[in-house]
């Protein structure tokens, strides 16, 4: 960081930071330059819960072949750290989704008699709040009976696969998620570390997250990539792994934070690259919560 001083004879200079707190002689006049100290480093914030989360980068491998999403989180070296599980559920969601459909069927019927009973009695007024429920409009009702019907799927982060010890947690708010996602990260005790969420009508286009401290403050935006290839993904998909769906982890002011990418193998490797932000400002524990859910969370 450059340092700017001036002497009394008019002369300005533009030093390197290392005399920064030095009196130097101004080569002009001679006379002697206090050249002003630099400001104080920000603090870099302390790392909240275990000591597993202090570091800037995650290594999450997926384990296939199984019915729960599973991830081992390592370290740069590839040395275990952490072990993650999503429950699927299955067998209980798809017993949703017929109970769904049941449901909303016979709200459809309901409807129907009711408007029929109406017509009979020449109540046509009554009949105005009440739109014919057709097409999209009982699709609707499926889904959220659906959704109402389904089990959240909480995030569980483990110290290893034998699951004795959990180390954060990162609970799905709502069952019923129409327009927007949130989950409530939490420690072991309950306290709440944050908060993230995304919305889906500004997801058209560009897949964004967004990260909430314990307090409410907006701390970073996770985006896809690139718009141009945000866009060629809603018409191709992956393309054979070749489009494959990376973010980038955007500060309050714009500057990147971190990188959550794919890695290009057959089994589903990404990489937590926080190095971006230097302060950590981003509990740790919120970001690899966020690297879960950006892959669960999009079904990538």
């Amino acid at each position: 960081m450059p340092v700017n001083v001036a002497c009394a004879c008019g002369a300005a200079y533009t030093l390197k930071d290392e005399y920064a707190g030095a009196q130097l002689a101004c080569p002009k006049c001679g006379a002697v330059i206090a050249v002003p100290a630099l400001p104080p480093a920000p603090p870099v914030h302390a790392q909240a819960g275990d000591p597993a989360f202090a570091r800037d980068k995650f290594l999450l491998n997926q384990k296939h072949l199984a019915i729960r999403e599973k991830y081992i989180v390592a370290d740069e070296a590839g040395a275990p750290l952490m072990y993650v599980e999503r429950p699927r559920y299955i067998f209980l969601n798809v017993l949703a989704i017929f109970g769904g459909i049941t449901a909303g069927f016979a709200a459809l019927v309901l409807y129907e008699v009711l408007c029929l009973e109406l017509k009979k009695a020449g109540i046509y007024a009554l009949m105005i709040p009440f739109p014919r429920l057709e097409g999209a409009g009982a699709v609707l009702l499926m889904v959220v009976f659906s959704m109402a019907f389904a089990k959240k799927r909480h995030v569980t982060v483990y110290r290893d696969e034998t699951k004795k010890e959990i180390l954060l947690r990162t609970l799905q708010d709502r069952k019923i998620q129409l327009l927007s996602a949130w989950f409530t990260v939490t420690d072991p005790q309950g306290k709440v570390a944050g908060r993230m969420g995304k919305k889906y009508l500004r997801n058209i286009l560009r897949k964004r997250w967004y990260g909430y401290g314990p307090d409410g403050t907006l701390l970073f935006i996770a985006k896809e990539d690139s718009i141009i290839l945000s866009i060629l993904r809603r018409f191709m998909g992956s393309f054979f792994g070749l489009l494959r769906t990376d973010f980038i982890i955007y500060g309050t002011d714009g500057n990147i934070l971190g990188e959550f990418n794919r890695k290009f193998t057959i089994l589903d490797r990404y990489v937590l690259d926080m190095s971006g932000d230097h302060l950590r400002s981003v509990d740790r524990r919120l970001a690899l919560a966020l690297g879960v859910l950006l892959d669960t969370g999009e079904h990538r």
